[in-house]
């Protein structure tokens, strides 16, 4: 059952990328700036981070490279803090605005599926890991253009059916 609903998550994101994308990548890139606030639980949010983060987004041979950077406090313990920086580099997909990250496995075989949608003002980035006993954990970070130079952020993590954690980020485009 949590086998079916992994991969129907993944044929939903997939189907998705039918709608016409009103955005182009290119409308993306350049270098964000923003702060936020990760939580846990659904029903009544628990504020667990204080986040501040760098997104560069620029074009890559045939598709896109984001690069991000992301400082967390724990809003308990301010000394708590970690800094995480990741990169991923997409290539254009045989579907108008779906790209597939080069890096990216095959989610059965335990590996990280790793692939990107513009739909509307919204690049959505998703990972998928099944493990060998058929747990699975989705990731999503949907960045939505709320005008030239604004960019909202919310990331959610959802482990077997059940979401994680969630952030949410105010971004602006940085004129260097």
């Amino acid at each position: 059952m949590r086998m079916a609903l992994a991969l129907g998550f993944v044929a939903l994101s997939i189907a998705s990328v039918a709608q016409a994308a009103d955005r182009k990548i290119e409308d993306f890139y350049g270098r964000w700036i923003g702060t936020g606030e990760a939580t846990k639980g659904v029903a009544n949010p628990v504020k667990t981070q204080a986040r501040d983060s760098e997104v560069i987004i620029e074009k890559a041979a045939d598709g896109f490279k984001i690069s991000w950077t992301t400082m967390s406090s724990d809003v308990n313990d301010l000394s708590r803090s970690k800094v995480k920086t990741s990169s991923l580099t997409f290539k254009r997909g045989k579907t108008p605005g779906l790209f597939v990250d080069v890096k990216s496995g095959y989610a059965l075989d335990g590996k990280k599926t790793t692939w990107a949608r513009l739909s509307g003002d919204t690049l959505s980035i998703n990972q998928l890991v099944v493990q060998e006993d058929g747990q699975w954990d989705a990731t999503v970070y949907d960045r939505t253009l709320k005008g030239a130079d604004d960019m909202s952020l919310a990331f959610t993590r959802i482990t077997n059916g059940q979401i994680g954690r969630q952030a949410s980020l105010s971004m602006k485009r940085t004129k260097d």
